[in-house]
């Protein structure tokens, strides 16, 4: 008997001919992750599942946890691989459940091999019965305390009690590359995790001003970077000195449309990023209606600048689903630290709620954007996050 993990991915499954490509670069990924972990286990794909192999000596738990930061992965359990045969099955079934959490329990059976000389429900109720023999405990098929599960394929049986969830989506890698906005608050590092949970490897643009913030913020900004970069696998990050920006702004600009301004700034900075990281669209954090820069309106005019897709994939969320992601994924007692970002000192008491673009545009008028913007570009700095040992 042989201690696995056993990865079941959900999409993939969905991908027709082209899912060879998707589970080859789910397994990269979960190799990377594993080395990221410092654990030393082998990896394969084995009838329409992962199964990872930690070698004598690894810490299981430790490649478990990091094998459920990988996107692609719908769930992930420890299990027992077995040969496929009955009683085989029924010894690793009572021995998993003796050592599962107290309470009621059922088995869940799925032939891979369709040759096996027993239905699934056979394999079920025969390994039930040898399980309540054993354990004493009670059956109850709709809301049991484990689930046993038992799964049939040529030559091997895998079984294993009790599950974790995963990211689920796709590999990383298995889309194409976006640059996302991040500020250091609850919701950027969650839209960008959103996107790399749909197979994006993401770039981050932190706009930062040193005069007013300091340089606390970017330790903040470097730990949400390395909490991604378990998603990720690396996390390009890039810092721009935008203090130059903002005070031009503030000097030609009034302070109820000020944050407006910022926002377009940005995104004339960030399209040169994406040119240069080959990204095809912006991920911000945007909630419709969250903040008076987030109305309709103003969305509207912030985004015309965008010269790519503009993401904004917690646009209907609200802020207490936006919190419990944060919470899921590891960001939130990051996000929460106390800190000011580079807009935060000079928002107006009464921001415009619904800006024209004509008006805007007018205000930008006597700004010499080229100049600004060649500056930022100039001096931002950008380094590759990896993933953070701590953080795991």
């Amino acid at each position: 008997m042989q201690r696995i993990i056993i990865l079941h991915y959900a999409e993939i499954s969905l991908k027709g001919g082209n899912r060879g490509r998707f589970v080859r670069r789910l397994g990269d990924r979960l190799r990377q992750a594993l080395d990221s972990a410092g654990v030393d286990a082998g990896v394969r794909s084995e009838s329409g599942r992962m199964v990872v192999s930690p070698r004598e000596g690894a810490d299981a738990e430790r490649a478990l946890r990091a094998v459920l930061r990988v996107p692609g992965i719908a769930n992930a359990a420890f299990a027992v691989q077995t040969e496929a045969d009955l009683e085989a099955i029924k010894d690793v079934a009572a021995m998993l459940l003796a050592e599962a959490q107290p309470g009621t329990f059922k088995i869940e059976t799925r032939r891979a091999d369709k040759s096996f000389p027993l239905t699934s429900i056979d394999v079920s109720r025969a390994v039930g019965g040898r399980c309540v023999a054993d354990t004493q405990r009670g059956v109850d098929v709709h809301h049991p305390d484990v689930t046993v599960r038992v799964e049939i394929t040529p030559g091997a049986a895998f079984v294993s009690a009790g599950t974790h969830a995963g990211p689920g989506g796709l590999p990383v890698g298995s889309t194409t590359r976006l640059a996302a906005f991040l500020s250091g608050g609850l919701d950027s590092p969650v839209a960008a995790w959103q996107m790399i949970r749909r197979g994006a490897r993401v770039t981050g643009i932190h706009f930062h001003n040193r005069s007013l913030q300091g340089t606390a913020v970017l330790e903040k900004i470097e730990d949400l970077a390395g909490v991604l970069a378990w998603y990720a696998g690396r996390f390009p990050l890039m810092v721009v000195p935008f203090e130059s920006c903002q005070r031009a702004i503030v000097a030609s600009v009034p302070a109820s449309h000020r944050m407006i301004v910022y926002r377009r700034a940005m995104f004339r900075i960030a399209e040169r990023f994406a040119r240069k990281e080959h990204a095809l669209g912006f991920i911000t954090g945007d909630s419709l209606g969250q903040v008076a820069s987030q109305t309709a309106e103003n969305l509207r005019v912030i985004h015309a600048q965008a010269s790519l897709p503009v993401y904004a994939p917690l646009i209907g969320s609200d802020k207490v689903d936006i919190m419990q992601l944060a919470r899921r994924i590891g960001t939130y007692d990051i996000s929460i630290r106390p800190h000011d970002d580079c807009c935060s000192f000079l928002v107006a008491k009464r921001p415009a709620v619904a800006s024209t673009l004509d008006e805007i545009q007018a205000m930008e008028e006597g700004l010499d954007w080229e100049a600004l913007v060649e500056e930022a570009v100039a001096k931002t700095d950008r380094q590759v996050i990896l993933p953070d040992p701590d953080a795991l």
